[in-house]
């Protein structure tokens, strides 16, 4: 019986330490799961702080082109009060005075006209090669 005893002890020896590596096997993975999860909840972390970050600054610049929009508006309101005011005082000096019609309604000389018939620029860069800095302007009087 001594012999089965010992044959029993060391098979079950044998198990412990094969259980002992199989545990120590799977702790060594969940060491690497464990570290890989946190790399990756650390870098969405990061991620989340910059994403928070871009969305401040789009709320921000959101912000600004609504005030800019609002400004440009009333700008433009202020525009198109003004030039109604212009009009409705020129019609009314036509109406008052002869003289005034008269030269009102005399044509624009040659040059003048030709500068507002001139073609649209399509950028900066055309209406520059258009009118050569060394180059004045006709003289509208003439």
């Amino acid at each position: 019986m001594s012999r089965y005893l010992v044959t029993l002890l060391a098979g079950a020896l044998v198990l412990a330490v094969l259980a002992l590596l199989w545990l120590r096997h799977e702790n060594g993975n969940l060491s690497r799961s464990f570290e890989t999860a946190n790399r990756v909840a650390s870098e969405q972390k990061t991620t989340i702080g910059m994403l928070k970050n871009q969305l401040s600054v789009a709320g921000q610049l959101s912000r600004r082109n609504e005030s800019a929009q609002v400004a440009l508006r009333e700008q433009l309101e202020k525009a198109r009060e003004d030039a109604s005011r212009r009009e409705q005082t020129v019609t009314r000096l036509l109406n008052e005075n002869e003289a005034f019609r008269r030269w009102y309604s005399t044509r624009l000389p040659d040059a003048v006209r030709r500068l507002h018939t001139r073609a649209a620029c399509a950028s900066a860069g055309d209406c520059r090669q258009r009118m050569p800095e060394g180059e004045p302007l006709p003289d509208a009087g003439k």
